[in-house]
C-alpha cells in the first residue's frame, strides 16, 4: 500500500495545536485533541430561487428534486386540495388531481413520474393511500392506522409512513401492495423532517410535541436508533435525503412564538452542520431531494401563504474573504478595475471628493498619478494598464482615459450623470449606463476610443447600483435605488439589449460588484442601514455566500469569482480595508467529518 510519505514527501507532523495557516492537502496529528487532521475544501450549498407553484398552499407533500418535482395536496388557505402540479426545473405544470384532497399527508418517490402519497386529513385522520403514475392518480390499499401531519420516505414500491398526530411511534412499510407495521419509534412525534430512498434506510429528525424537538432517529430496515440531535428544535419543517446517512432539514416553527424559519441543516451520517439559509422563511413547507440537491416547496408566513419554490445545490468549492494589506488613502464609492493580482483604484470620497489612484500588485497598494478631476461613483472600465473613468460625481460628464501611467482627458459622455455604471475590455471600447443628474437614468452610452455613442436604454431608470463587465458586449447591473425605492433588479446586457432576469436575494444600494455578466459577485451595500452580505450570480441566480468582514456600503471590486478583491467604504467611517476573496478556501477538518 502507498503510503502518506510516498506520496508528499513528508510524514505526518505530530502537533500540540492546529496550524494557524495551513496549506490544502496538509495532514497532521493533534497531540491535543489526540486527532488526525487535515486541511481540504468542505462541500457547501446555497438555495436559488425557482419557479412559482400554480396554487399556493401549505402542508401538501412533495416527491423528485430541483430537476423534477411533484407537489400535491395541502391547504391553500381556504380548503384542502387535491392539486397536483409538476415542476420540470424551471416552472410548474398543473396534472391530474388527487382523488381525495388533502393537506398534512405523507409522500414517497423519487421522481415526477411515480409517487405515492398517503394518509392525512381532513375530515379526520385519513387512511387513503393513492399511487401517481405520471398522469393520474389511483386509489391503492390503505396504511392500517390514519393519520395526519406524518413522515414519508421511500418509493413507490417500498416506502416507510412514520409517525403522525398527535405524537404516534407508529412505523408502516409498504412493499408496493401493501402497508405492514413495523418497530416503533423510540419518541412519538408530528410535524418532522424525513428522508429516505426506500422503506431500508431513513431518518426523522424534530417535531413535536413536546416543544420544539430536535431529536433524530435512524432506520436500518428493522430498528430506529437515536443518533445526534439537530442543532435547531423545530417542527411542521420539510425534509429531504436518500438515505440514514444523507439528509437535508429546512424551514419550520419554533413555539413560541411559532414564527417561521429559513433554518436549514445538513447531516452527514454523524452530525447536523448548519449552512446556508433559505431565502424565504417558511413553515408547513414541504419538499423532497437528497442533501445535494434538493427542492423547497410553499409554506406559509401566517400571512402570507406562499407559492415559492426554492432550489438547493450543494457544490465543492467554499468561497471566503481573507484579509489584505489597505489602501493607503481611505476612500469609498471608489472606481475599479482589473483583476486579482493586478488592479487599479481611483477617485471616490474621502469624505471630500478625491483624484487619487492606486495599484494593486497582488500583496501591496501604491499611489500613482491622480486623475486630472476628482470625483465618485464613475462609470469604469478596463485594466490595471488601460483604463477608463467615464463621468460620476463632482466630474460634470468628464471622461479620462488611463495608459497605465497617466491620466488623460477625452471626449466627454453625451449625457452628464453620476452614480452610473461601467463595462469594457480597455481605454477603447466601452460602455456607460444609468446614473443620475437631475432625475435617474435609463441612458445606455457606447465608448469606441473617441466618441461615445448613444444606444438602446436599460429598463429601470436607477442609481447607485452595482455592476460587473469586462467587455462592451456583456454587462450586468443590479440593485441601486430609484426614488422612493430600493432595487433588486437585475439587468444583462448583450451588446443591443438590456434584459431583466433573476433579481438579487436582498434590495440594495450603494453596492460594489465585480465579475462578468454570467459569474459575478455583489458586495455589502445599504439596506439602507449597512450590511456585509454578497450574494454570487451563475448567470440565472443569486445566491448568498461568505459575508465581508464588516458590513459595508459604497465598496469597490476588482477581479472574477474565482479570485476577487474587495476595497474601501463606508461603515460607520470611511475605510481602507481591502480583502481578498477566493473560492476555495481550505478549512481544517478532524478525519471522519463530513
Amino acid at each position: 500500500m502507498t503510503t502518506y510519505k510516498e506520496l508528499k514527501g513528508t510524514n505526518i507532523e505530530a502537533v500540540s495545536s492546529d496550524p494557524s495557516n495551513p496549506v490544502l492537502g496538509q495532514v497532521w496529528y493533534n497531540s491535543t485533541d489526540q486527532a488526525v487532521k487535515g486541511s481540504r475544501v468542505l462541500a457547501a450549498g446555497a438555495w436559488a430561487t425557482g419557479g412559482n407553484l400554480n396554487t399556493a398552499r401549505y402542508a401538501g407533500a412533495a416527491t423528485g428534486n430541483p430537476g423534477g418535482s411533484l407537489a400535491f395536496g395541502g391547504y391553500s388557505g381556504t380548503a384542502y386540495v387535491g392539486n397536483t402540479e409538476s415542476y420540470n426545473g424551471s416552472g410548474w405544470t398543473e396534472v391530474a388531481d388527487l382523488n381525495t384532497g388533502r393537506g398534512y399527508l405523507g409522500g414517497a418517490g423519487l421522481t415526477n413520474t411515480a409517487a405515492l402519497g398517503f394518509a392525512g386529513n381532513p375530515p379526520s385522520s385519513l387512511a387513503v393511500t393513492e399511487l401517481w403514475n405520471g398522469s393520474s392518480w389511483t386509489e391503492v390499499n390503505d396504511v392500517n392506522t390514519g393519520r395526519q401531519a406524518l413522515g414519508g420516505a421511500g418509493t413507490t414500491t417500498s416506502a416507510l409512513a412514520i409517525g403522525g398526530f398527535v405524537a404516534l411511534t407508529i412505523n408502516e412499510s409498504w412493499n408496493g401492495t401493501n402497508w405492514t407495521e413495523v418497530n416503533d419509534l423510540n419518541t412519538g412525534r408530528r410535524g418532522f423532517g424525513a428522508g429516505g430512498d426506500d422503506n431500508t434506510s431513513a431518518l426523522i429528525f424534530g417535531g413535536t410535541p413536546p416543544g420544539n424537538m430536535t431529536q433524530t432517529e435512524s432506520w436500518n430496515g428493522t430498528n430506529w436508533t437515536e443518533v445526534n440531535d439537530l442543532n435547531t428544535g423545530r417542527f411542521s419543517f420539510a425534509g429531504a435525503g436518500a438515505s440514514a446517512t444523507n439528509a437535508l432539514g429546512f424551514g419550520g416553527r419554533v413555539d413560541p412564538p411559532q414564527a417561521a424559519q429559513s433554518v436549514t441543516e445538513q447531516w452527514n451520517g454523524t452530525n447536523w452542520t448548519e449552512v446556508n439559509d433559505l431565502n424565504s422563511a417558511a413553515k408547513d413547507n414541504f419538499g423532497s431531494g437528497t442533501n445535494t440537491s434538493a427542492i423547497n416547496i410553499g409554506g406559509t408566513q401566517d400571512p402570507p401563504i406562499l407559492a415559492n419554490t426554492e432550489e438547493w445545490t450543494l457544490t465543492t468549492k467554499v468561497g471566503g474573504w481573507s484579509s489584505a494589506n489597505s489602501l493607503n488613502t481611505a476612500r469609498m464609492k471608489i472606481g475599479g478595475v482589473g483583476i486579482y493580482t493586478a488592479a487599479l483604484a481611483f477617485g471616490g470620497e474621502e469624505p471630500a471628493n478625491s483624484a487619487k489612484t492606486e495599484t494593486w500588485n497582488g500583496t501591496n497598494w501604491t499611489e500613482v498619478n491622480d486623475l486630472n478631476d476628482d470625483g465618485d461613483e464613475m462609470a469604469t472600465a478596463g485594466t490595471q494598464t488601460s483604463a477608463l473613468a467615464a463621468a460620476g460625481y463632482g466630474r460634470p460628464g468628464v471622461c479620462e482615459s488611463w495608459n497605465g501611467t497617466n491620466w488623460t482627458e477625452v471626449n466627454n459622455l453625451n449625457t452628464n450623470r453620476g452614480g452610473l455604471g461601467g463595462s469594457g475590455a480597455d481605454n477603447t471600447s466601452a460602455i456607460a449606463f444609468g446614473g443620475n443628474s437631475s432625475q435617474d437614468w435609463t441612458l445606455t452610452e457606447s465608448w469606441n476610443g473617441t466618441n461615445w455613442t448613444e444606444v438602446n436604454d436599460m429598463n429601470t431608470a436607477r442609481r447607485s447600483f452595482g455592476f460587473s463587465g469586462v467587455t462592451n458586449t456583456a454587462a450586468l447591473a443590479f440593485g441601486g435605488n430609484s426614488d422612493p425605492s430600493i432595487r433588486d433588479l437585475t439587468e444583462t446586457w448583450n451588446g443591443t439589449n438590456w434584459t431583466e432576469v433573476g433579481d438579487l436575494n436582498t434590495a440594495k444600494y450603494y453596492l460594489g460588484g465585480f465579475g462578468t455578466n454570467t459569474s459575478a459577485l455583489c458586495l455589502g451595500g445599504a439596506l439602507p442601514s449597512v450590511t456585509a452580505n454578497v450574494e454570487q450570480w451563475n448567470g440565472t441566480n443569486w445566491t448568498e455566500v461568505d459575508n465581508l468582514s464588516a458590513a459595508a456600503s459604497s465598496v469597490s471590486g476588482a477581479g472574477t469569482t474565482s479570485n476577487g478583491l474587495a476595497f474601501g467604504g463606508y461603515t460607520t467611517t470611511v475605510v481602507a480595508t481591502t480583502e481578498t476573496w477566493s473560492d476555495t478556501v481550505p478549512t481544517t477538518v478532524t478525519f471522519g467529518d463530513s
